[in-house]
């Protein structure tokens, strides 16, 4: 080993060291916990569906998402291929770097994720019910809502319906509204309320799961639409319109802004929301308790349901003598 060789190897465990990466492994194999710091081998937190041993969840890549809801095999809901996701054919400029058109972003966002669109659509069997499942994909333009999203959850809201599916769950990690986009972006808000108002008028219960930061144009318009809002962990932050900083500016400071603004547990305790889970574990669970809880008393009764039970605690208990 000549001494080029061994400075190399010195120079990269002065890296891995640095970037708290154990020495010997690839720094793909490992991720750093935000919440506690400790270093966790991505085996090992794929076997525990991405959960930080404090509880912290990580990101849950879209596909073990649908591994992890549906009972076995199931079908993608492919978004049409004459959409066009940049309307504007908008491109930015920047005085300081060279610019660059908004849609070769969105062909980086397509070969790394392999999808379409941020969303990944996909019907099957959860729990012996017949089920379409939408899935927001953060790698994606940070889960953006754009035209061809809309498009996509219109398709997949078309196919729950003339399927007449027994559930419908929408797993919601956007930043919102596309502002690339523009108005045509925008529109986005009203179709996807018009689609889930066509789902309840075919009285297909329907769920909402917050599994991280959703914003802006997606937080105002679907999100809220649906018979019930469960929040994955007490870990999920961002569940806001606009952040704390825009806020506190239109409120001329902070002192008015709780410190559990914008948080799972804030959300839960401004009644926005009606359960928080402990972890992504009792996700299926939980959806398929509610669900029989709804589909054995009728879509009617859904508002019966959630008056109730004034606490989680009534409500878990009430929820698991319906299975």
């Amino acid at each position: 080993m000549n001494w080029i060789t061994r400075w190399k190897k010195i120079g990269i465990k002065v890296k891995q060291i640095f970037k708290k990466q154990p020495v010997g492994q690839e720094a793909t194999d490992w991720k750093n916990c935000p919440k506690c710091q400790k270093i966790s081998y991505k085996p090992d937190l794929f076997n525990n569906s991405y959960i930080c041993e404090c509880s912290f969840h990580f990101d849950l890549p879209p596909k073990l998402r649908l591994d992890s809801l549906f009972d076995s095999g199931y079908e993608i809901i492919e978004a049409s291929d004459n959409i066009d996701p940049d309307p504007l054919d908008f491109e930015v400029k920047d005085g300081a770097r060279e610019g660059y058109k908004y849609l070769d972003k969105i062909k980086k966002y397509r070969k790394v994720t392999g999808q379409k669109t941020a969303l990944i659509c996909a019907s099957g069997i959860v729990s012996n019910l017949s089920a379409v499942v939408v899935c927001f994909n953060p790698k994606f333009g940070a889960g953006r809502f754009g035209p061809a999203e809309n498009e996509h959850f219109l398709k997949a809201a078309n196919f729950a319906i003339q399927k007449k599916v027994d559930i419908w769950i929408v797993v919601y990690q956007s930043s919102g509204i596309d502002v690339h986009t523009g108005v045509t972006g925008l529109a986005g808000m009203a179709k996807s309320i018009i689609a889930m108002k066509e789902i309840k008028k075919n009285n297909i219960p329907t769920f909402c799961v917050a599994a991280r930061a959703t914003a802006g144009g997606t937080y105002a318009s679907s999100f809220f639409m649906h018979d019930f809002i469960i929040i994955e962990s007490k870990c999920v932050e961002n569940l806001l319109f606009s952040g704390k900083r825009v806020t506190a500016n239109i409120l001329k400071g902070t002192d008015q802004i709780p410190d559990d603004f914008g948080t799972g547990p804030g959300v839960m305790n401004s009644g926005l929301a009606d359960i928080t889970l402990e972890n992504r574990k009792e996700l299926k669970e939980t959806i398929t308790k509610l669900a029989n809880i709804v589909l054995k008393k009728g879509q009617s009764e859904i508002k019966k349901v959630d008056e109730a039970y004034e606490n989680q605690e009534d409500f878990k208990k009430t929820a698991s003598t319906a299975s």
